[in-house]
């Protein structure tokens, strides 16, 4: 996957949402597929060449070269949506380096040395730890939190279950509009859920999923001797550099 850069991401937004629009990374922090693919169509309506069949050839040519712009400026927020996934909020401060394939159901782990002279001197999850001693590639990171939400039950259908809310609160929270903010942004900005309901909700919610190590071992990447090996590695790490750090991240192995 071809890595962009924060300018390139803030152009491509301004291609999408348009030039008037205030720029910084707390908005690029809560964009959101929907609001993106929402922008794309409701522009691509507009520029799409088709609608200027039968205007002057000077007209058909902008609105081509329009449409391509528009195409690309989606294609680049995309890909910058699938790299957040990975990375923390100031993802651009960090350098991501090459990846080279590995051969599949390759057991054994490399030189501990060598694996720390490939890692960043911070607390990493367990992908980007499996990414950066190019274990996985970047698109197995994806797939792997794909493979995991598939499995989360649905925020509103616990707090439902909960007693929290019903169903005629959770369609205002569905249909409110409040720019990219998530289900639990936009429940708290409502006041029909508090603070702390919402942290409990989303800790629910991801209790519910199977660990990424498993996905990993499914694909053939290696077996579970192997994977409680680089969970092992890991902790080690984490507890190396986690001074300085905030977030939840892994330090102890448990079997």
């Amino acid at each position: 996957m071809p890595q962009v850069t924060e300018t390139e991401v803030f152009r491509a937004c301004r291609t999408l949402f348009g030039a008037e629009l205030q720029l910084n990374r707390d908005f690029l922090s809560y964009l959101q597929p929907a609001g993106v693919r929402s922008a794309y169509r409701k522009k691509a309506k507009t520029t799409h060449p088709d609608r200027f069949a039968i205007s002057a050839i000077d007209t058909r040519k902008k609105q081509q070269r329009l449409f391509q712009d528009l195409n690309q400026a989606h294609q680049t927020v995309q890909i910058y949506l699938k790299q957040r996934k990975m990375f923390p909020s100031n993802y651009f401060s960090y350098n991501h380096p090459a990846y080279t394939q590995p051969s599949r159901h390759r057991q054994g782990s490399p030189d501990q040395h060598q694996q720390r002279n490939l890692l960043p001197a911070r607390p990493l999850q367990f992908g980007l730890f499996l990414y950066y001693q190019k274990i996985i590639p970047f698109k197995a990171i994806v797939a792997a939190i794909n493979w995991q939400r598939r499995q989360r039950p649905i925020l509103g259908a616990i707090a439902k279950r909960w007693g929290w809310l019903n169903d005629k609160k959770i369609h205002i929270i569905i249909n409110h509009r409040s720019g990219f903010r998530k289900f639990g942004e936009r429940a708290e900005q409502l006041g029909l859920l508090n603070q702390q309901q919402v942290r409990t909700l989303l800790f629910h919610q991801r209790s519910q999923q199977m660990q990424m190590g498993q996905y990993f071992v499914e694909q053939g990447y290696f077996d579970n001797e192997t994977l409680n090996q680089h969970l092992l590695q890991l902790a080690e790490h984490n507890l190396t550099f986690r001074n300085g750090f905030s977030g939840q991240y892994y330090f102890f192995h448990r079997s």
